[in-house]
């Protein structure tokens, strides 16, 4: 598998209150990130422009989010614009933040089955142009085609894994990983002659699902693929914010119920990627590092089977 120098990009401040985590090239990624899914343009740029305020150091965006709040093929052009916008609003050098995006999987949202290499790297390169940045921090395939990842599949995602891989030794991303890839996507792209070892994997994870769903943690960490958590408050539930789980450890550390969920994500390892409207939720976002869940709150946590939840929207096992 190819590793390479990648160009010089975020450094941690020494005294950075959010913690970073140091991914299988060397590159150090701020543990916790601000989501701009659903966000339009302008709600991009002013989510992202509060996120820095508060001081997030991480932003999580993809080619698929477009700018009118949809997710898909975006004819119009993606939210990206409006977070470029705000990076460069700002008083903070490149080197002060780390930018993550991401283009589709083959088969979906503007890339094409047949012609998926070429279309993931054009998408890549969209994305830096949207984001009027010469390289992102790290590049993610958000998904595999649907259907999973049998041998046909497998096949294509392989010429676009290793589409990408040259798109990072043009250093134009610093580091290159996936999403919603379960165990059989990874192994698919495993060992691709030219290309690089993944180095994030970003999934569905929260309580709820316990500790290790799938067997995707243990394969993650036994392999070196940082996992990275989206949606650790679950999804259309109020349970991870309010339920009686969360709110009794909460009232336990003077912390909301929220904190407890992310903070449970955080303690078996996992990065998380957060997404708040309002700067106070913002500022709890960060707020998880100098206190701990002690061992019977997070056994607790990790026998939950409810909100339920699976790492992947588009494959199993």
């Amino acid at each position: 598998m190819l590793m390479i120098a990648s160009v010089l990009g975020f450094a941690p401040p020494k005294d950075a209150a959010v913690p970073v985590v140091t991914l299988n090239n060397g590159v150090m990624m701020p543990a916790v990130s601000a989501g701009t899914w659903q966000y339009d343009t302008a709600t991009a740029q002013d989510s992202v422009a509060s996120a820095l305020q508060v001081g997030f150091t991480h932003i999580d965006t993809a080619h698929d989010y477009c700018a009118d709040g949809s997710t898909g093929s975006c004819k119009t052009g993606s939210n990206q614009v409006g977070i470029g916008k705000a990076l460069a609003a700002s008083s903070l050098k490149r080197s002060d933040y780390f930018i993550t995006t991401k283009v589709p999987g083959c088969g979906s949202q503007g890339i094409g089955f047949a012609t998926c290499a070429e279309d993931s790297a054009k998408a890549a390169q969209t994305n830096l142009d949207e984001l009027g940045l010469p390289y992102v921090d790290l590049l993610l395939v958000h998904f595999p085609p649907m259907g999973g990842c049998g041998a046909i599949n497998c096949a294509k995602m392989r010429e676009q894994w290793k589409a990408l891989s040259a798109f990072y030794a043009a250093n134009k991303t610093r580091a290159l990983g996936v999403s919603n890839f379960c165990v059989s996507c990874l192994k698919c792209i495993a060992d691709v002659s030219g290309a690089v070892t993944p180095a994030v994997n970003q999934f569905k994870y929260h309580v709820g699902m316990g500790a290790d769903p799938e067997g995707l943690m243990s394969y993650c960490k036994a392999h070196g693929v940082q996992p990275q958590a989206y949606s650790p408050l679950g999804d259309n539930s109020s349970e991870l914010i309010t339920g009686p789980l969360v709110s009794r450890a909460g009232a336990a550390h003077n912390k909301s119920g929220a904190q407890v969920a992310l903070r449970w994500v955080w303690q078996h390892g996992v990065a998380l990627s957060t997404k708040a409207d309002k700067e106070e939720y913002l500022r709890e976002d960060l707020d998880l590092f100098d206190w701990t869940l002690s061992d019977a709150e997070m056994a607790e946590a990790d026998g939950s089977t409810t909100p339920a939840g699976t790492p992947s929207f588009m494959c199993t096992s």
